[in-house]
This record gives C-alpha cells, structure tokens and sequence, in this order.
C-alpha cells in the first residue's frame, strides 16, 4: 500500500501522452501548461480505499481541507489560504465539468465524485488557471475519471468499519476496437464524527465511448448522486463542547441532496497539428437543508404549545427538541457549451503549442427559505411559512486563449481569458412580505496571465508567472435587490509565483515553489469581522505568500532494492495571510490581522514498504497548524464557540495490505487518525470536533 503521487515534475515522463491523447477528455494537464501544478494517480487513490476526498487532496502542497464529515461531501478545500468554506474559492470539475451547483451563482460545494471510478486528480495553481474559470484565484482541482475499458471488464470493492461505516462499489464495462462502455455503483453509510449523525449516499454513474474514426470519438457521461445525511451545520458552545466534544443537540437537522449531470465530448483529430474538443454539459442539483432555528426573534421561532416561549428562543442548543428550524430547499440548474482548438506549429524559429476557445454557460437557480413551529417541520408542515424566496439567473460568456512559444531550453506561455457575466437576482419574497424586485449586474473582466518556464538542469525545470485571479460576485447573497447600495465588488488579486520541479533521477520527485498574492479586494464572510451570518463583504487589500514543497524518494528504484521502501513529505508554509486595509461597514481594526483560518503550517508525511510477497505498510502524520477564526484575532475561546484561537493539532494513520502474487484481489487495513487525537476542526457556527479514530477492512477485487 503507498500513497504514491506523481508531481508536475514527472509528468512529462508518466502521464504526458495520456493527457496529450485525442481520446482522453477533460484533463486539464498538459506538458505546456505553465506554473506549479500536482497530480494524484490511481496508486495513491487505492491506498484509501472506501473513505472520503479529505485524505487524499492533503497530499498536495498548498492545499488544507477542513473536515466536517466522513466522506467529504461537504468540501472544504482551501488553496494557499483562501477561505475553506464550502470550497467557495476553488474551481472545482470532473472531466474538465463544473460540478458546484451553481458556479458563478452559488460555488458551495457539496458533492464530489466517489473516488473509486477515478483514475487521477490534477491540482493546477499557477498562471495556466486562466485557461478555466469562472474561480482562479487559488487553484483548481480536476477529477479525472477511468478510461472506458476496451475489452469485457468487472472489478468490485467492499469495506466495513468503525461508526457504523460500510462501503460497497461495483463495475462492470466491455469493448471492442471502436470503443467500450463502462457502469459504477456506489453505496456508502456511516455514523459520521458527532452523536446522532448518519449518512447514506448512492452513486450511479455511466460513460461511454464511440470512435467515429480513426480521429474522431464521442464519450458521453450520465452521473446520478443522492445523499441523506443525518448532519447539523451546527456547532457546539464552549460549555457543552467542554462536555462532550462529539455533542449534538440538533439531532432533527437533516441534510438532503441529489444530483444529475451529463456530459457529451467530440475529440477530433483534423491534421498532425490541429484538435479540437467540444464539450455539451448540464447538471440539475436540489439540496435542502433542515436546521434549528438560530436566536433570531423570528416570530416563528415562538411556539407556546412546545415550550419554546421566553428564555428559551434563546437557548439555542439547550431548547433544539422545543423549538422550530429553518428550511433551505433549493433547486439549481445550469447548461453549458464549450469548444476548444488545440494547434501545435512552429513559428519564426519557435515551437508553439496553443489552446484557444469558448463558453457559454447559463444558470438558473432557486432559493427558499421556510421557517417551522417544530424541529421537524417540513414544507407542507402546517404553520410552515414562507420567510424568502430569490430566483436567481446568470449568463456568463468566456473567450479564452494562450500561446507556449519554446525555444532551446526556454518556453514562455501568455494567455488571456474574457468572461462577461450577466446575473439578475429577483426578490420573491422577503421576510416574510411579497417583494416582486429585481436587480441585474453585467460586468467584464479581463485575466492575463504569464508563464516562464526554462530547463535549467536536464530532468530539472525552473518556472516562474503571474497571472490575474478573479472570483465574482455571488448573485444569492452579493447582488441584493433591497439592498442595491450594498453590492459586493468581484474578489480580484495578483497571483505571482516562482518554483522548480526536477526528477534527476528515478526514484526522486521534487518540486518547491514561492508564492504571493495580492488582493485588491478580498471578499469575507460577514460573521469573520462581526457581521451577521450569511453576509459577505469586500475586505479590501490583503496579502497571501509563502512557500510550497513536496519530496518523495522510492528507494527500490534508486538502490534496486527487492522491497521498495520510499518517504514522501509534503509542506506548507503560509508566512503571510493578513488584511492590508480595514474594513468598512461598521467594522474597523482589522489591518496588519492575520486572515482568519490561514494556518502557518500544514504538513503531511508518509514512510512505507511493499514487500516482495505482496505485503504493505504505510505510516502516515498530517499536520496543520493554529489558526485565528475571526478577523479581529481574538485569541481567548468565546462562550458561543465562534471566536478564539482553533489549535494545530497532529494526527497519524496507518495502512496495511496483502495481495498474494497472481491475485487479483487485494485486502487492506486503514486507520485514521489512529491516537484518537481530540481536535477542533473549525468554529464556523461553533465548535466543531474532527473525526474519531477510524479503522477500515476491505477487500478489493478485478478482473
């Protein structure tokens, strides 16, 4: 068992003619593309097998995932600092597919792929984001799923565990010469990290591929994804976390979501240096979450024939089982079409590789929020009303391009991308009252970007860019037709990088990069600067810089040894994450803080062996250091858990497994967070404990 991963400085000798290929869609990776970039294969995906997202991405420098459940569906992926929040400001896709629900109305992820039907995960950060959009402030992260099978295929897994976590997964795919189908099923349930928790999620996902010709090929997917998920976005007060850090008063708060996404790709080949790929895509996602009521003083928060009266609306988590909740059913929809041309020449002495293209994307989303008498009051509960309800509508069209001219030793990339966005928020109903209002916003925004990259040492590249980050505006909660004055500006930045990735000899993977980015706005959770819940607000100047690093050394290949022990150590260290102006809207003194939920450190270390008779083992530490959570950096705990200091904290995992020579099924022993290490994971809405020891056994088979 390993956690093998490949960093952009093998790429050109491990995956550079699958991603190049005409008949592999959605890699986002290419030889050319410029800047600090970082791909997990499938060695390291099998070396977790059944559990979440979370484990794996750490593997990459620069990126911190905060947990919240087992299995990641609730994505809270930061890059280089940025807000991990629902994975707000990171562009997220599945074979080059946005997969939020909305990606420019709502990016708040709450899906991703199961991990079982990927093939790779490509992690890009540098000025080549320009090339996808609408986020590119950060860094972006593309599943890449398995390649249809060409030949009569079925392979299965099948795990049980601690907290009542069971995992089964199945496929079964044939082919012939002119392409192959492939069919996944995947359930997963779970007790999850607090009391009263549980979760169960069914995926069922399809891909096929028809080679028109000897250049031309069609690959379609349907995915289907459902959650129900016994989960609170709730935290704890400093009292009862005190008391029991895995607490969980609101146990009626209910999380549901299913998700339906397809995909057509055309991949053509039209001469030895022109191709072309044009992608159809859509995705319908509802999500409704039922959570307590807060200690607002809606009126419906009041409920004498429950108790809920007087003092206790205002014990939020000692009166959950008396008071009503909140409900927020919503519906997105968006549909896409995107065609990109890939040419390769040469040109006044120069060899060019260029990729230019178009989207349009259109977005259709609706928001309600309803208020109950009980915890478990529904839409169609009597005495259920209707508080808000927001039709939201984006149009967005991008043009983008860019050129790597390579000369000798030496290739310089530039590129540019357009995005015109057209968004209008109407306000059905407001607090409870008929609104009927409307505000649109059309807004053009123009992303350069430029990349250096020179062979300095054979096997060793030195590279170097800068390009413009943008996120835009969030219609839902940023354009608001009551409350035009309060428009919140796009989230814009200087992205500048300088690094080296090298392989100077097999056995060895090195890459080191500088980073800094500097916002001219930077867009904040209100409640980070004492603002209420659900704003967001432009925090103005702020700076992010520091310095990435990951190492791996197989010693099998560098001393040809029978077993292959290997080490690998992935760093990052985040020296500057601060305001560099205050803030306005009633909230000052937050220049020259540190930015909330920015740890300095975060490290992830592995040792392993694989033994010649078919025996592994793994040893595993990940580290992430202390972070403030809010922008005032209070450092003592606050009552209601929200504020002070989140320590760093340490955890190990350990893997074991066994496939016999000539088998063709493996079995495997996973532990998590092994010392059952106590830890805060985050206190957006309060306390929130990480997850308890896990151990896992499974068994996975092919053929």
């Amino acid at each position: 068992m390993t956690l093998a991963s490949v960093p952009g400085a093998a790429l050109a000798q491990t995956g550079a003619t699958e991603v190049d290929s005409v008949l592999v869609t959605g890699g986002i990776l290419r030889t050319s593309s410029p800047g600090s970039r970082f791909v997990i294969n499938r060695r390291a995906l099998e070396s977790v097998p059944s559990l979440g997202i979370n484990s794996v991405l750490r593997l990459s420098p620069g990126v911190q995932v905060v947990d919240e459940d087992i299995f990641g569906q609730k994505l809270n992926i930061s890059v280089r600092g940025l807000t991990p929040r629902r994975s707000g400001r990171t562009l997220l896709l599945e074979d080059g597919m946005p997969i939020h629900p909305a990606p420019y109305s709502e990016p708040s992820a709450h899906y991703s792929p199961s991990l079982e039907r990927i093939e790779r995960i490509e992690i890009l950060k540098g000025s080549g984001e320009i090339l996808e959009g609408p986020q590119s402030l950060g860094g972006m992260v593309n599943w890449m799923t398995r390649a249809v099978p060409r030949s009569p295929t079925a392979s299965g897994q099948f795990a049980l565990g601690t907290r009542g976590f069971g995992a089964i997964h199945m496929s079964v795919g044939t082919g012939g010469d002119d392409g192959g189908v492939v069919f996944d099923a995947t359930a997963k349930r779970s007790d999850g990290i607090r009391d009263g928790h549980h979760s169960v999620f069914g995926e069922m996902a399809f891909k096929g591929t028809w080679d028109v010709s000897a250049d031309q090929a069609l690959t379609v997917r349907l995915t289907h994804h459902a959650e129900d998920t016994a989960l609170t976005e709730a935290g704890l007060d400093a009292r009862r976390y005190a008391a029991n850090p895995y607490a969980n008063p609101f146990d009626s708060d209910r999380f549901e979501l299913e998700r339906t996404a397809f995909q057509l790709v055309h991949d053509g080949r039209w001469s030895a240096n022109l191709r072309t790929r044009v992608q159809v895509y859509s995705a319908n996602t509802f999500r409704a979450s039922y959570r307590q009521s807060d200690t607002s003083t809606d009126s419906m928060t009041a409920n004498p024939a429950t108790g809920c009266v007087g003092s206790a609306r205002l014990d939020y988590e000692g009166a959950a089982h008396l008071c009503g909740n909140k409900m927020r059913p919503r519906d997105f929809h968006f549909h896409g079409l995107e065609v990109r041309a890939f040419l390769d020449r040469e040109l006044f002495g120069l060899e060019n590789s260029a990729v230019a293209g178009v989207r349009l994307h259109h977005e259709d989303v609706d928001r309600r929020r309803y208020n109950g008498l009980i915890p478990t009051a529904r839409e169609d509960t009597p005495g259920t009303v209707l508080r808000d309800q927001n039709e939201i509508t984006t149009d967005a069209f991008s043009l983008f391009a860019q050129n790597t001219a390579t000369r000798g030793d030496v290739s310089i990339s530039g590129g540019l991308r357009m995005e015109r966005i057209v968004s209008e928020n109407t306000s059905i109903v407001a607090n409870f009252l008929p609104r009927g209002q409307s505000i649109s916003k059309d807004q053009t925004i123009l992303l350069p970007g430029l990349g250096l990259a020179w062979q300095a040492f054979p096997n060793t590249t030195v590279f170097a860019g800068v390009h413009r980050g943008f996120a835009p505006p969030r219609p839902d909660r940023d354009v608001d037709p009551l409350l035009p004055a309060n428009n919140v500006r796009p989230e814009m930045s200087v992205n500048v990088e300088l690094g080296a990735r090298s392989n100077p000899r097999p056995g060895i993977d090195v890459q080191g990069t500088l980073f800094a980015m500097d916002f001219s706005e930077l867009i904040v959770a209100g409640p980070l600067l004492g603002l209420p819940s659900g704003t967001l607000v432009n925090a103005g100047k702020a700076r992010h810089s520091g310095a990435e690093l990951y190492a791996r050394a197989d010693f099998g290949e560098l001393m040809a040894w029978a077993d292959n022990p290997w080490i690998s150590l992935s760093l990052t260290h985040l020296s500057t994450a601060e305001f560099r102006s205050d803030v306005g809207e009633g909230v000052t003194n937050v220049k020259g803080n540190r930015i909330p939920y920015a740890p300095r450190i975060m490290a992830e270390a592995s040792i392993g062996i694989e033994l010649a008779d078919g025996f592994g083992a793994q040893l595993g530490l990940s580290h992430v250091g202390s972070q403030f959570a809010d922008g005032a950096n209070t450092v003592a705990g606050s009552a209601d858990g929200t504020k002070g200091i989140v320590p760093s904290h340490t955890t190990y995992s350990l893997g074991l497994s066994w496939r016999p020579n000539g088998a063709s099924w493996t079995a495997s022993l996973t532990g998590l967070n092994i010392t059952d290490e106590n830890y805060i994971s985050t206190r957006t809405d309060g306390l929130f404990a990480g997850p308890r020891r896990q151990i896992h056994i499974g068994l996975r088979w092919s053929r």
